[in-house]
């Protein structure tokens, strides 16, 4: 039997009253071995002896001032079996933009009787007490789930958390094992029992099993307790960083000139540029007809420094068309094209979010072009080709 989570009641009893079904979070017992064991100081023991809530959302959109907690779903891991699930629909209050329906097959109808989030956190944070929190881009998930918590005035516990895409970029190697860290791609190379579907529960048991894999890797490595590896983790950035600034110090000259002349020339000759220098491009056929795509344009903040560095490196995502420099609250903005709406998570909170240099961004999906002219030659400088 699955027990209900309290929380809400209020809402519930005024929904059942009106004769309204109330669903509930509900938490699902795979074991019989769970219990509580909250740890004050868990530096020192073994990674294999602690108990992980690998947790997962979906969301309404990309930023947590923006947007809503659409679902969630959290699995419980302890001493690498799961043994309990915790998975709820939530109201977001706003409607589910299509977008997000093609992508993760909520809709408002699902969500219309779900309860809000403030009825939900209480038993997330509850089924997660004494536990490691685990995430597959953490920064993403923590990001919603704690501005949630200090909407509804929830004090945040202050969980120690590992991100799954943090240690896979340093205990995977690519592009010889995986040619990216993306849930997908970590989950088809380890054969997952579960496959990443973009609904909250699904995507956690996929965490969950390719943070298993990856505790594994640590315990190769001789990395046995979390203060271990904050430490090593610690180490192999300080060294990433360090050869950055080596590498970007020596290559800054020639570096900007070669930004300058690649910023002075019109759209369609850096673009035509940039799709050639890609591995394994391959020279595509002309396009007989129009071909639907979606948009999405992407306001960045970046660190004032490192702004045409940041730059440069997101022109290079195959998926961006066009990126610019703008004055106001927002330093660029970049104009993403994609086949399809599912392919958006990938490029932005996969792959653009991710840059060295980005610290916030805010994403738009365009619904309609009302221009009459080619978006491409809408987006044109003006130069002739030759310029």
């Amino acid at each position: 039997m699955a027990p209900t989570v309290k929380g809400g009641t209020d809402i519930r009893a005024a929904r059942a009253s009106a004769g309204m079904s109330v669903p509930r979070p509900t938490v699902e017992n795979v074991t019989d071995t769970v219990g509580s064991d909250a740890l004050p100081d868990i530096a020192g023991v073994p990674l294999r002896d602690l108990s992980f809530t690998v947790v997962d959302i979906e969301t309404t959109g990309w930023s947590p001032q923006e947007a809503g907690i659409t679902e969630v779903g959290a699995v419980l891991v302890r001493r690498g079996e799961v043994v309990a699930e915790f998975t709820s629909l939530v109201n977001p209050g706003t409607p589910v933009p299509a977008s997000i329906t093609e992508l993760t097959g909520i809709s408002d109808q699902m969500l219309a009787v779900a309860p809000p989030v403030a009825s939900v956190l209480p038993g997330l944070l509850a089924f997660a007490e004494g536990t490691v929190l685990a995430a597959h881009n953490a920064p993403f998930d923590l990001g919603f789930i704690t501005a949630a918590c200090a909407g509804a005035d929830l004090f945040w516990p202050g969980f120690e958390v590992l991100d799954t895409v943090r240690l896979a970029r340093h205990l995977i190697v690519t592009p010889d094992e995986v040619p990216d860290c993306k849930l997908r791609t970590l989950a088809e190379f380890f054969s997952t029992p579960v496959q990443p579907s973009h609904r909250a529960l699904a995507d956690a048991r996929a965490t969950a099993s390719v943070l298993g894999h990856l505790l594994r890797r640590l315990a190769d490595r001789e990395i046995y307790t979390l203060g271990e590896l904050t430490t090593w983790l610690a180490a192999r950035e300080a060294e990433a960083a360090a050869a950055h600034a080596r590498a970007e110090a020596e290559g800054s000259r020639g570096w900007r000139q070669r930004l300058v002349a690649w910023v002075s020339r019109p759209f369609r000759a850096r673009r035509k540029d940039k799709v050639a220098a890609l591995p394994g491009r391959q020279p595509q056929p002309a396009r007989t007809g129009r071909q639907h795509m979606v948009t999405a344009i992407v306001l960045i903040k970046a660190e004032i420094q490192r702004i045409p560095e940041v730059a440069e490196v997101i022109a290079q995502i195959p998926a961006v068309s066009e990126v610019y420099s703008i004055t106001g609250d927002y330093d660029l903005v970049a104009i993403v094209r994609v086949r399809a709406h599912d392919e958006l998570a990938d490029v932005i909170p996969g792959g653009l979010n991710k840059v060295p240099g980005v610290t916030a961004t805010q994403t738009h999906i365009a619904f309609r072009t009302y221009s009459r002219h080619d978006l491409e030659a809408a987006f044109s400088i003006g130069l002739a080709e030759g310029a």
